[in-house]
């Protein structure tokens, strides 16, 4: 099968990896620097400092698609010349134009890694953590114009651990991915798949990280604030305030053994009974104890939890 593969990082390597395991063709890859900088620009950058991905594709000696967009005339034409089957995209935000996708004989596949049409949108990885949710998975479905809408045509679940932090959600929905793409190739190729419409009334559709979401005011449960901050990580750090101190967070921990505040016993109830009294009085954000000169206990809407800052 003659492939062409649009994509960015881990994701846009694992695509081009599964495929390739197949002996599949990639006859081309379209790379986020096309669209992120002006041609003059990215020549320089190219010469002198390179990116992951244009460093990937040479080193597989697949051609690089030229174009400012998906929907670019260049890049359209580049797709008629090179005619391939299907157009296999991952950790791409534009929307494609309806000229595009028709041009493939399997059409343009997203691989989004989320179980659609749960966390449609952007960094499902973030919100899967941040949502409490007890898994995720890895969806393949057929593009339309819309984000993250088309027919489903393979769905893989899996388990987000409790310490698993957003950028180790994206590795292992990369490897899955690259495990997934050979069987869905295959698949295709001999008519197996039937796709499924997606169910609109369990569809969500998350944004970036909003501004402002890196802080905590502890207004939340104790297990939200440790979400939250795993959550973010690697793209970012949370913040908080100590004291009337704004603090960068370098680690949470969710406290099982709570500290009273009015007496040295450092258990919960029943070895200090007034706790469970006390602890509905307790401001959201108090200190409940200096540990050491960056490590805190803070009381949350439930819960305490340990932070560690920079």
């Amino acid at each position: 099968m003659r492939i062409v593969v649009v994509g960015y990082g881990k994701m846009l390597a694992a695509l081009i990896s599964g495929a390739k395991a197949q002996r599949h063709e990639i006859v081309g890859a379209f790379r986020i620097d096309r669209v992120k900088y002006s041609g003059f620009t990215l020549f320089f950058k190219d010469i002198f400092a390179q990116s992951a991905d244009y460093s990937f594709i040479k080193s597989h000696k697949i051609y690089d698609i030229k174009g400012a967009s998906v929907n670019s005339k260049e890049f359209i034409n580049e797709i008629k010349s090179l005619n391939p089957d299907i157009i296999l995209v991952g950790s791409w935000s534009e929307k494609f134009g309806a000229e595009i996708l028709t041009l493939p004989k399997f059409g343009v596949v997203n691989c989004h890694p989320s179980l659609l049409p749960k966390h449609r949108g952007a960094n499902p990885y973030f919100w899967a953590i941040y949502s409490g949710d007890e898994k995720t998975g890895v969806t393949f479905h057929l593009m339309d114009e819309n984000i993250d809408t088309g027919k489903i045509l393979m769905q893989a679940a899996f388990k987000i651990e409790p310490e698993i932090t957003g950028g180790d959600l994206r590795d292992k929905a990369a490897n899955i991915a690259r495990l997934m793409v050979s069987e869905l190739l295959d698949d295709l190729e001999n008519n197996r798949i039937i796709p499924l419409r997606q169910e609109e009334k369990d569809a969500t559709y998350d944004k970036y990280p909003y501004q402002g979401i890196d802080f905590i005011d502890f207004k939340e449960s104790a297990k939200q604030v440790y979400d939250r901050v795993r959550a973010l990580k690697p793209w970012g750090d949370c913040f908080c305030s100590i004291d009337g101190m704004v603090c960068k967070i370098k680690q949470v921990k969710i406290l099982e053994k709570m500290p009273c505040p009015s007496c040295a016993i450092q258990e919960k109830t029943p070895a200090c009974p007034d706790y469970a009294a006390q602890e509905k009085t307790i401001k959201e954000g108090a200190v409940l104890q200096k540990v050491s000169d960056n490590t805190f206990l803070i009381q949350c809407k439930s819960g305490a939890v340990e932070i560690k800052i920079f």
